[in-house]
């Protein structure tokens, strides 16, 4: 797409009929010319016609995300695998912004204190050797397992526990999703 700047365009190269394939790809594209990367940024973008949302209100609007996605404070019942997918969906653009997270190069100069400020809960998705939890079992351990009484034996039981819970079904149709 010409609105790209990360990028030279590819038309020349793939043509104009393997670019219009793509064509929908476009509303993807930020308006100085980078890439959207949360669903607040595209819904700004796509349905802000009247200007009304100013950077101020994108910004609580992102903090929220990050709130209802991801908060579960002291509140060990909270963690599930529902909140770790939802909560790795919102984060995954921003982990960048963490020190502690190792799998890419930071990006807190480029995207700036305030933007990685907004993604602070994210911080807690990601696991001690540099990763980002990929499991409830994973967060719970990491977050409530202080006095390390949780051992191997009681993890495995964790995770059988949770395969049972996924994929048991017995006769039962109704849990069959």
């Amino acid at each position: 797409f010409d609105s790209y700047r990360l990028e030279s365009s590819c038309r020349a190269s793939v043509g104009e009929d393997e670019c219009e394939l793509f064509a929908l790809c476009e509303q993807m594209i930020t308006a100085d010319g980078g890439v959207v990367k949360t669903f607040i940024e595209l819904d700004l973008q796509e349905f802000n016609d009247d200007d009304t949302i100013d950077k101020t209100t994108s910004q609580e609007m992102i903090e929220k995300e990050v709130y209802d996605a991801c908060y579960f404070d002291t509140d060990e019942s909270r963690v599930t695998q529902d909140l770790v997918t939802k909560c790795n969906s919102v984060c995954k653009s921003r982990y960048c912004c963490f020190d502690s997270y190792r799998l890419e190069s930071s990006c807190r100069a480029s995207v700036g204190e305030d933007e990685c400020e907004l993604f602070a809960l994210c911080e807690q998705m990601i696991t001690a050797d540099g990763g980002v939890v990929k499991t409830f079992i994973e967060l719970d351990l990491q977050e409530f397992n202080d006095d390390d009484t949780i051992d191997k034996t009681t993890s495995q039981e964790m995770i059988e526990k949770e395969v049972y819970d996924a994929c048991y079904f017995d006769t039962d149709e109704s849990r069959v999703t």
